[in-house]
């Protein structure tokens, strides 16, 4: 079955990481997503460190990093110079055949390289064209450099991340990255259901600092409604407790015990149901006004059992709890595995890889099973100007010699 963005073409000019992931979540969905790249590649082709444990060579030294590989399947991969005035010409002809245009770079860059959204809606007036940065396309900060890290701290979430009296925090996952890739592909097809509509395309002003903005939801709610700053407060919950990570007798495992019900099922798997009588203990309202000795209260108890003991006898007791996993044990999980979320792909050039999947994996049309591996750089140059915009074999050897294309 043909997946449900089938005969969508997406020129995906992003790289790092917000864009690429955004293009990511449309080629997992079926979308024909064609990654431009310059002549030097996606700077995270080589990112991270690759050279761990037993990894394959072409891991290590062919520009197939972890990083760029976890973002970047299921494209073809060209070479552009979008600096040279024939490689701009290429991506014209290719606008002409394209759906959607995504691209990350600052705000004028697509101006100055003469593929901007008004140069190219003159040849596709139906083009979707995104335009995705760190604080947008206008406003006081519009040409601010900006990353991750950047928009998680202007974003307020990174000052109420991290235990109390400590430095700010940022997430563990780049989440200010990330947001802006998934936002980004949610306008994409809300775009498309709109072109659909009424013919029209439009441009798209996508700032990575919005998104986070929009996480902060009930915390910007609690703000509002009462004037108090929120606070970091480690794993915790402004007004649930207990609620957060305790330690067990080999790690941590989390307990959200959010109404009266879960704290009275939680102290009778401690063997100590009278505590949930006791003044300070008896209501959510009490137990958040003595939050430092309910939850000394919990971790007392927790700490003399595992994990796995702590879930079997919770469990029973139907107590929402889960236990606090590692990378590693996260994505050997046999639930991450029987939904399908760590897909195998065969490399090119040899071997199998590994790496976490978009959360699809139960609608109709999508199947790991043909998932690509990442492009090499440049990989479909010359299939791209061959199959899609006809071009003869002399034409393309022309626009290699001229460094147009790679």
């Amino acid at each position: 079955m043909a997946g449900p963005l089938e005969g969508v073409r997406v020129l995906d000019l992003t790289r790092v990481l917000a864009g690429p992931y955004g293009t990511l979540i449309l080629a997992d969905l079926g979308a024909e997503v064609i990654k431009i790249e310059p002549p030097e590649g996606d700077g995270t082709r080589g990112s991270g460190s690759t050279s761990l444990g037993d990894t394959p060579e072409y891991y290590k030294h062919k520009g197939e990093s972890g990083y760029f590989m976890s973002v970047n399947r299921n494209k073809k991969g060209i070479v552009l110079d979008l600096k040279i005035e024939s490689a701009q010409k290429v991506f014209l002809d290719l606008a002409k055949t394209a759906d959607v245009i995504f691209e990350n770079f600052r705000p004028g860059v697509m101006k100055r390289l003469n593929v901007d959204y008004e140069v190219v809606k003159r040849v596709n007036p139906g083009i979707i064209y995104l335009s995705l940065s760190g604080f947008g396309a206008d406003g006081p900060l519009w040409n601010y450099p900006a990353f991750d890290l950047s928009v998680q701290a202007m974003g307020g979430g990174m000052s109420i991340t991290g235990e109390p009296d400590r430095p700010p925090c940022r997430a563990g996952i780049p989440i200010g990255d990330l947001a802006g890739g998934m936002f980004a592909s949610h306008a994409i097809l809300a775009a498309l259901y709109s072109r659909q509509r009424t013919g029209r395309g439009q441009w798209i002003d996508m700032s990575l600092l919005d998104g986070q903005i929009s996480l902060l939801t009930y915390m910007a709610g609690y703000y509002f409604v009462s004037g108090i700053v929120p606070q970091p407060i480690g794993s915790g919950h402004q007004t649930a407790v207990p609620y957060g990570a305790f330690k067990t007798k080999d790690y941590y495992i989390v307990i959200p015990a959010t109404n009266d019900t879960f704290f009275l099922n939680l102290c009778k798997a401690f063997g100590k149901e009278e505590k949930a009588n006791e003044p300070g203990f008896r209501s959510q309202a009490e137990r958040t006004a003595n939050r430092e000795a309910v939850n000394a209260f919990v971790e007392e108890n927790t700490r003399l059992k595992t994990n796995d003991e702590w879930m079997e006898i919770f469990g029973r007791l139907n107590i929402p709890t889960a236990p606090v996993l590692t990378v590693d044990k996260a994505l050997s999980n046999e639930q991450v595995k029987w939904r399908g979320m760590v897909v195998e792909m065969e490399h090119s050039l040899g071997g199998t890889v590994r790496f976490p999947n978009t959360p699809f994996t139960r609608m109709e049309g999508i199947d790991a099973a043909r998932y690509s591996c990442p492009p090499l750089l440049g990989q479909h140059t010359d299939l791209v100007l061959r199959d899609i915009l006809g071009y003869g074999e002399e034409q393309i050897r022309k626009l290699r010699e001229e460094g147009a294309v790679k």
